[in-house]
């Protein structure tokens, strides 16, 4: 079974919040229908890191690693999603070489660490434009 053909669906309306950055869970996500955006929290603002839409994947990273999940997920509009839990996901990539499972997981840790300092990036663009911004203002 394809991940997109998962039994396991869920429907979402505008900003709701389908995964709460710091929040553990067991699954990932294939969006069915809609778009949603994905948000990190820095300094305590929510940089946008991506919008994804129809057949695109998210929550991978938490659910390979078996950690916290690193962004927050909001849908945009209605939104359908289909659920790909671990034991599902797991049961794939048994089935692939013990060297090939390192790789999948290495690629993950290095993802969720470029998120970070994209983040962090991304705050300090801003914090810039600003001062830009007030500076012009000012003449």
């Amino acid at each position: 079974m394809g991940f997109e053909n998962t039994p396991h669906i869920q429907r979402y309306a505008n900003g709701d919040i389908i995964v709460s950055e710091g929040i553990v869970s067991n699954n990932a996500y294939i969006i069915l229908e809609g778009q949603v955006n994905v948000t990190k929290k820095v300094d305590k603002k929510s940089i946008l890191i991506n919008s994804l839409s129809k057949g695109e994947v998210f929550g991978e990273m938490g659910m390979i690693s078996q950690s916290a999940r690193s962004a927050s997920v909001v849908a945009v509009g209605n939104v359908t999603i289909g659920v790909i839990d671990r034991e599902q996901f797991e049961a794939t990539v048994s089935q692939l070489p013990e060297d090939i499972q390192a790789i999948v997981k290495a690629l993950v840790d290095r993802l969720r660490y470029t998120s970070d300092q994209l983040s962090k990036i991304g705050l300090e663009l801003e914090k810039t434009r600003s001062i830009i911004s007030s500076f012009s203002s000012q003449h």
